[in-house]
């Protein structure tokens, strides 16, 4: 497994280990933050290899944003939602088709452990930022469950260690 050091919230440092090629992508989290250059915003950078993204944030002013940068172009879809249970994921991943799923949604990500192997059947590569010891030492095990592969632990260079993000896929 490799360790890495995440330096900033663009996403060519952000999510370097996110395998997005030719998938449908849920970007569970897609908010602007303290991004500035548009292409380095999660859902359009992974739409650069992506087939196609599904941005879900809680911010609608970002969801606005997102949905005037990309008008007209199929490729995405964004949605203003606040995640907070297992069923609007696993609709998400139905409704959409989605192959590669990453969250990042400041500690809600708890409600993907709710989550069977079954739902993530058609998912072959997972990012998932987690915000507490807990959610690390949870997920850890959990996406094993799921039949995941750890390929890389990262951390934040300004953080506490248990804040980082997962990167996983399925052989």
């Amino acid at each position: 497994m490799i360790t890495y050091i995440i330096k900033s919230e663009n996403s060519t440092d952000h999510w370097p280990y996110f395998n997005v090629d030719k998938h449908n992508v849920l970007d569970l989290g897609c908010g602007r933050w303290y991004t500035k250059d548009t292409e380095e915003l999660s859902p359009i950078f992974f739409s650069k290899k992506a087939n196609t993204v599904v941005g879900v944030d809680s911010n609608p002013d970002d969801i606005i944003f997102y949905k005037n940068e990309t008008l007209n172009d199929p490729k995405f879809i964004f949605i203003h939602e606040v995640i907070n249970n297992a069923d609007q994921v696993r609709n998400l991943l139905k409704e959409h088709s989605i192959t590669a799923l990453k969250s990042d949604i400041e500690g809600g990500e708890i409600v993907l452990l709710d989550l069977t192997k079954e739902d993530l059947n058609n998912v072959t590569q997972l990012a998932i930022e987690f915000h507490s010891e807990e959610l690390k030492e949870s997920f850890t095990t959990k996406v094993v469950e799921w039949g995941f592969n750890i390929d890389v632990k990262a951390s934040f260079a300004q953080t506490p260690d248990h804040m980082g993000v997962l990167f996983c896929s399925k052989s």
